[in-house]
């Protein structure tokens, strides 16, 4: 976060940083399908709709001043939309560099630590109630998201919201560099347990490797990412995000640690991924903490949420 005030366009800071790396990231994703041969499905624009009419909450709630913390929910809502479905795009293009594959290398890690893949996925899927918590976990990953999103808003911790987004942004653009450097397939197909046919990120990773996929179709959209383990990264952040509450933190920790312990079998990850996904989210947080310090984020108790860039180059109501 970037210490509160107004720019030239009379909105914050951190707001005009924000927007401008994500429209960074964008031109990069537009410059790289243009240059591939790729293109976006019509699929994408019914996100790009959501992303506008959140926008345009924002703003009405903002120029009117009924209601401070509907301009934050869904001035951020915008946000965070628009991060992930720039870095999902991002995230595809970079799995067709077709770097070698390194599936060798994290079962060796993975072996060298004690750690047996096989074996664990066997005993959970021995164990139905302890496979099915695992799975109830892993897949609360979303609901998790908005809950911290909807919590900040109405608790009018702004900050934290946007706390939460540059510590996704931040991880993310370095997961996606890591994964695309050192790609893998995953630990079912690798030891033979599963085909890729049974995948469907399997499927659009083999395809974007092998050039058989050239249209991005949002609904189908996959995690692509082994190493580092996403999941673990935000299973950190968010719980992170709600240390400010020891209640929904305790819970956080909780139900944080058994999805951790669910992205080998439910994830299919190596354990290794875990590891660098542990080791990347406890980076950002210091690279981000570290800058705060720097800035004093920690003096405001809150981030009052601005216009957004884009439309406030059109609409220009006097404050």
């Amino acid at each position: 976060m970037i210490p509160d005030g107004d720019t030239a366009l009379g909105m914050s800071r951190e707001s005009a940083i924000q927007w401008s790396l994500l429209a960074l990231v964008a031109l990069a994703d537009w410059a790289w399908m243009v240059s591939a041969g790729f293109r976006i499905d019509s699929e994408y624009f019914q996100g790009f709709g959501c992303i506008f009419l959140l926008i345009l909450i924002s703003l009405f709630y903002f120029y009117t001043g009924r209601d401070q913390r509907i301009v934050g929910f869904a001035h951020f809502g915008a946000l965070l939309f628009s991060l992930y479905g720039s870095m999902i795009l991002l995230n595809y293009l970079a799995v067709t560099t077709d770097a070698p594959l390194v599936d060798d290398t994290f079962d060796a890690i993975d072996k060298s630590l004690g750690l047996d893949w096989v074996s664990w996925t066997q005993w959970v899927t021995a164990h139905s109630a302890i496979r099915w918590g695992l799975f109830i976990a892993y897949s609360s990953l979303p609901l998790q998201v908005f809950f911290c999103y909807f919590y900040n808003a109405h608790s009018r911790a702004d900050w934290r919201n946007s706390e939460l987004w540059w510590l996704t942004f931040i991880s993310l653009m370095a997961t996606i560099v890591i994964s695309a450097m050192i790609p893998a397939t995953n630990p079912y197909v690798y030891y033979g347990l599963q085909g890729t046919d049974h995948f469907l990120h399997m499927q659009h990773f083999l395809g974007l490797r092998d050039g058989t996929i050239h249209v991005m179709k949002h609904v189908n959209d996959e995690g692509l990412i082994q190493l580092p383990s996403f999941h673990t990264i935000l299973a950190i952040i968010l719980t992170y995000n709600l240390r400010h509450n020891r209640w929904l933190f305790a819970i956080a920790v909780v139900l944080n640690i058994t999805m951790i312990l669910a992205c080998p079998s439910e994830g299919s990850h190596y354990f290794v991924d875990l590891i660098a996904g542990a080791v990347v989210a406890a980076a950002t947080i210091w690279g981000v903490r570290r800058l705060g310090r720097q800035f004093a984020w920690g003096s405001q108790p809150e981030i009052v949420a601005q216009p957004v860039f884009i439309l406030h180059t059109i609409v220009k109501v006097p404050r």
